[in-house]
Parts: C-alpha cells; structure tokens; sequence
C-alpha cells in the first residue's frame, strides 16, 4: 500500500529497530561512538529544511537557549532541566560551525516569540 506521494506507508513498512547493543556485541568502544554520531548526523541533516524547522522547534520547546530565574519550584526546575538534557545530547551530535549554532539561537528565539504571541500549535 502507498501513499499520495507514492512511498509505501508506515504500516506497509516493517520496522527492525536496531541499537547499538545488538551492533556490537562485544563491549562498546570508539567504532560503537562513531556509528552512534554518524547515525544522529545523518538523521539531523542540518541541510535539510525539515530538520531546521524541527531542531528550532525543539530547542524552542525544550528551553535550551532559557535559564530559569529564581523562584522556581525544585520540580518545575528539574522537569526543565530534563527537557534541556535531552536537547543537549541531540545537540552535541550535531557538531554545528559558530554560524549553525548562531542561526539555530536565532531560529530557536523566532519560534520562542511566535509561541508566546501566537500559542503553540
């Protein structure tokens, strides 16, 4: 079965999920990390539109470019600086040049403003 575009569907698609455990059997090393960063980097291609849009999005959603202020209930700050962590072990594979990195503040900061005018979608 496809779909408009002509690409199979999801639930035509049978899915074999792999992780790095089942890779390499043996203790992971350095051919494990590389496959690893090689894997996040292809997947967030920064040349892609798609992935601009979603890399600002989710930097926007996690609060990675935010700190909390004072205040801030020891719960609250902790679910925040989760959802910063996860951002960030995204964003240490993405190995970006200082114009990537500033263009993705720039991008992140659009969306921050565009969700408190605007809501977020």
């Amino acid at each position: 079965m496809s779909n408009p575009s002509g690409a199979p569907s999801r639930a035509a698609l049978a899915i074999n999920w792999l992780a790095l455990a089942r890779l390499f059997r043996r203790a992971r090393g350095g051919e494990a990390a590389l496959k690893l960063a090689l894997a996040y980097h292809n997947v967030f291609d920064i040349r892609n539109e798609d992935v601009q849009i979603v890399l600002a999005d989710l930097a926007d959603y996690t609060g990675f470019y935010r700190v909390n202020g004072e205040g801030i209930p020891p719960d609250d700050r902790a679910f925040s600086d989760g959802k910063r962590a996860a951002f960030g072990r995204l964003f240490r594979f993405l190995n970006l040049t200082d114009e990537e990195k500033a263009a993705l503040v720039q991008a992140a900061r659009t969306e921050a403003i565009a969700s408190s005018n605007e809501g977020i979608i």
